[in-house]
């Protein structure tokens, strides 16, 4: 058995209109209790009720839901749904319906109940109507259940008697809706329905203009081609042949004309001679192309011989001014060497006794400003051809507290017969090195130390080149021990003695029995 009341099955079905605020008169309805569940069977009224409210819920599902609003302008919309069917798919569709309400301040009526109950009995003509209702609705199927969120449902009351909407699942009853807030719900469907179309026709609208700006591209692509090929035509109305071939007749259009204007002046100047002896012969000499030619010719050939006399002239010139400065060059070394023989004079003048402790340091040391000392240095001189201009004291890198003697010196070879003057300045450098036997890093005193000499050449960058290759290894600094000074110098008089006398073997070569051992 059904553990709904009739009372329930009753109340639950009524009009869709919103339902106005509550009066005292409908607070105060009473209802029949319910026990709950009864055993006893249902009574004909009982069954007729149920069948109207089952019909009635068909009618309902079936039909659009209406609900009338209530505004300033009085005027009411309502929403009507309509099921279509067509073809295979089910389609819903809105339909917006402007209904007139009624006017505003005016008073409605309380709701009225569904079916009033006489001692537990409702009356019969809440049962008529159902029955109506379901007869009308057998075509469309059967009845649905409604739930607590379904839409309001019609009745045959009048629209200004709204009656009480309930949900019925599972015997749970809720309060009817509010007109406005089914109205807020209806309009933010629509608004939302609106808001989908607009943003499809945006998009589609977009698409349009994108595929409209590509073509736009593509026209501008396609008029720049046009006017490119059209001013190409219009540059080019004459094919290459044509050209060429208008090229042509101007060209002997000019050849014609230049050769008309001769033969007229040719004419002229022949009309002007009048021969005395009309049975002479003349003969016309005129200058031919070939005989142009020829003129031009020997001309060209007068003008390239005068050039090669220019190029002539100008290499001897350039090799006088070369000549010049080389003489220019050698009067200024020689100048320098006559100020290096005065200095030194000055020098020796003025410390007569310094000079001859470096050019003999083994002999006895000269009292300085002693006279005598000059005739000795004069033959040292004579004898060696060895000035030595200066004489300083430097302090060894190696051997920290001794001082090495650093002499400056000029050899002079001097040739009367030739008329040859020659001068190399070089150094001398006096420098101690570790006995071979010694170890590598113990300190020794002076007298354990070998005495060598260091030859450095001075002043080569201003000689000849070809003179410079000839001295051999006096070109370039060397070592030597201080026991073969005389072996060094011989070999140096021999070297440069061979360069000008022209005896190669005078300086014994490298590797010679006299040759000074050198240290590098």
């Amino acid at each position: 058995m059904s553990d709904v009341s009739d009372d329930d099955l009753a109340n639950n079905y009524g009009p869709t209109t919103p339902a106005p605020p509550k009066t005292k008169a409908a607070a105060a309805r009473a209802r029949k209790p319910v026990a709950g569940p009864s055993t006893k069977p249902p009574s004909k009224a009982a069954a007729k009720r149920a069948g109207a409210g089952k019909a009635a819920h068909a009618n309902a599902n079936a039909n659009a839901n209406a609900i009338e609003l209530d505004d300033d302008s009085s005027e009411g919309i309502e929403f009507v749904e309509k099921e279509r069917r067509g073809g295979n798919d089910d389609e819903d569709e809105a339909e917006v319906v402007a209904t007139t309400g009624p006017a505003k301040g005016a008073s409605k009526k309380a709701p009225a109940r569904a079916g009033s109950a006489v001692n537990g009995a409702p009356k019969a003509n809440g049962a008529g109507k159902g029955k109506a209702r379901a007869e009308h609705l057998a075509v469309n199927g059967d009845a649905m259940e409604v739930d607590h969120d379904g839409e309001a449902e019609p009745d045959d009351e009048p629209p200004d008697q709204p009656a009480q909407r309930a949900g019925v699942r599972g015997g749970s009853k809720q309060p009817p809706p509010r007109g406005k807030s089914g109205t807020n719900s209806a309009t933010a469907a629509r608004h939302a329905r609106e808001n989908q179309r607009l943003l499809r026709d945006m998009e589609r609208l977009r698409a349009q203009l994108d595929e409209q700006l590509e073509m736009n591209k593509e026209m501008a692509k396609h008029r720049d081609r046009l006017a490119a090929s059209l001013e190409e035509l219009t540059r080019l109305r004459t094919t290459e042949p044509e050209e060429k071939l208008k090229d042509e007749r101007s060209r002997h259009g000019d050849v014609n004309t230049r050769k008309d204007s001769l033969i007229q002046e040719l004419t002229g100047q022949l009309s002007k001679q009048s021969p005395s002896n009309t049975n002479q012969s003349w003969t016309l000499h005129f200058l031919t192309r070939e005989a142009a030619e020829e003129e031009k010719r020997a001309l060209r050939d007068e003008n390239t011989r005068l050039k090669d006399v220019i190029k002539q002239h100008n290499a001897v010139v350039a090799a006088k001014d070369q000549q010049i400065a080389e003489l220019k060059q050698e009067a200024e070394l020689t100048k320098k060497e006559l100020n290096a023989e005065i200095e030194r004079s000055k020098q020796l003048a003025s410390r007569p006794g310094s000079v001859p402790h470096a050019v003999t340091p083994n002999g006895p040391k000269a009292v300085r400003g002693e006279p005598s000392n000059l005739p000795v240095i004069k033959l040292y001189e004579d004898m060696t051809n060895v000035l030595i201009t200066h004489v300083a004291k430097e302090p060894s890198a190696d051997w920290p507290g001794i001082d090495e003697d650093a002499v400056s010196c000029v050899y002079s070879y001097n040739n009367p017969e030739e008329h040859v003057n020659f001068s190399l300045q070089f150094t001398l450098r006096n420098q101690f090195d570790r006995p071979e036997n010694a170890p590598g890093k113990e300190a020794l005193p002076r007298e354990r130390l070998v005495e060598k000499v260091k030859y450095i050449p001075k002043n080569l960058e201003l000689e000849k080149p070809e003179l410079v290759e000839r001295l051999q290894f006096f070109r370039d600094p060397f070592m030597f021990s201080r026991d073969q000074m005389t072996v060094f110098l011989k070999t140096l008089t021999d070297t440069i003695a061979a360069i000008f006398e022209g005896d190669e073997d005078a300086a014994g070569g490298p590797g010679g029995e006299d040759e000074p051992i050198m240290v590098e």
